[in-house]
């Protein structure tokens, strides 16, 4: 089968175009297993499908003859583990909540736990590792409080802290069971050129019941972007992202896609949503709104580039993270053009920001040599960048 979104053909290897094959079944709630094609690399697939954080929701549809009885046995072993960690991560949310409901906070659920609660047929389908929480500053006091009350503490030492108070959006908590808590406050990084209208995201977010308690979800649209804010930097490269927007977009009508291309737009994620949803057809099947395309598409150059990248091969075999350079370039191609070079140059020149996360690192500040240092080496990051981009473009 090939499959393409602009120019030439492009054609899946057998084991990726199985996996494509079982997340389609789940798009299309098909039931059943679905069969492998005769010229399947057993072992390949095997390795590929266990690699893939969506292999809860996919592994129902595996025809049976693709494992040996030991493969099966520790796929079954594997898929268990992972299906008792969200019950587990969902049931700590339900234990959480009413402590934070207490000091007058109710947060709104972010990601991967208000997803499996409001998107999958069941929620351990859908794999998640922390809980995120997005509170309003004036909370964030009373929050960590609470938190220390019911067995959480800070991770790290307090340049971490600093670090992210002062440049990033959220602090880490870790209980003494081994669950991770992130407390954000907003959802883009200071100085992003991508932005996001939290007090929009909160005051339309949804009750959504979990056993005794209620939490408060962000509405389809809303996860949809928040969605494509996590794909850009991480080059793409989660088909759980593609699953979760085919179910989000399902409830949406035209008029609400309009708005959240519109809302995209300003947002600086036009791009990024097109993209989002060029990748849902190519690997699930369902056609492109045409809203999305006619408001979000961008230049046909670009298009060409992300067709060369091959992203839904990428998407499927988790092979686009190839290095930073290739999640840079996701990045410069997704903003708007008039904003392309300031933030190459703000990436080679490395900010106070990045010499604190170094240190965050390293333990120690940074010198000057190791300045310099930094800086070559993202030169030479931005030159691969580049060479993929201009093999891209052929």
């Amino acid at each position: 089968m090939t499959r393409r979104f602009w120019g030439p053909m492009q054609t899946f290897a057998p084991e990726t175009e199985y996996l494509c094959d079982l997340a389609r079944a789940w798009s299309r709630g098909v039931v059943g297993t679905v069969p492998p094609a005769v010229d399947l690399d057993q072992d390949r697939f095997v390795r590929l499908l266990a690699g893939q954080p969506a292999m809860q929701a996919l592994v129902r549809y595996l025809d049976p003859s693709v494992l040996t009885a030991e493969e099966r046995a520790q796929m079954e072993r594997a898929v268990d583990i992972s299906r008792r960690r969200t019950t587990m991560m969902l049931l700590e949310l339900e234990r959480v909540l009413p402590g934070l409901a207490a000091v007058d906070c109710r947060p709104v659920v972010l990601k991967g736990a208000s997803l499996a609660l409001t998107v999958y047929d069941a929620p351990e389908d859908r794999w998640f590792v922390d809980l995120d929480l997005l509170v309003e500053p004036r909370h964030l006091s009373a929050v960590y409080g609470a938190l220390e009350q019911l067995g959480y503490h800070f991770v790290g030492q307090p340049r971490i802290w600093r670090y992210y108070e002062k440049y990033h959006f959220h602090r880490v908590l870790m209980s003494t069971q081994g669950v991770c808590i992130e407390v954000h406050w907003a959802v883009t990084l200071p100085n992003s050129v991508y932005e996001f209208d939290v007090e929009v995201l909160r005051g339309s977010a949804q009750e959504v019941a979990l056993g005794e308690v209620s939490l408060l979800a962000p509405q389809a649209v809303d996860q949809i972007l928040h969605g494509v804010l996590q794909s850009i930097p991480a080059g793409y490269g989660d088909l759980r992202r593609i699953l979760d927007l085919h179910r989000l977009d399902a409830v949406l009508d035209e008029r609400q896609q309009q708005a959240m291309c519109e809302r995209a737009r300003g947002y600086n994620l036009s791009t990024g949503l097109w993209l989002q949803y060029q990748l849902r057809e190519t690997i699930l099947g369902p056609d492109i709104p045409a809203v999305v395309d006619q408001l979000c598409r961008p230049s046909s150059a670009v298009v060409r580039i992300f067709d060369g990248l091959d992203l839904a091969a990428g998407c499927l075999e988790r092979n686009t993270t190839q290095g930073d350079g290739f999640e840079r370039l996701i990045h410069w191609l997704c903003v708007p053009a008039n904003t392309r070079a300031r933030e190459v140059r703000r990436f080679v020149w490395p900010s106070e920001e990045t010499h604190l996360e170094v240190e965050m690192r390293t333990g120690k500040p940074v010198t000057a040599r190791q300045a310099v240092q930094l800086m070559m080496e993202r030169l030479l990051t931005t030159g691969r960048a580049f060479k993929t981009l201009a093999r891209a473009s052929i």
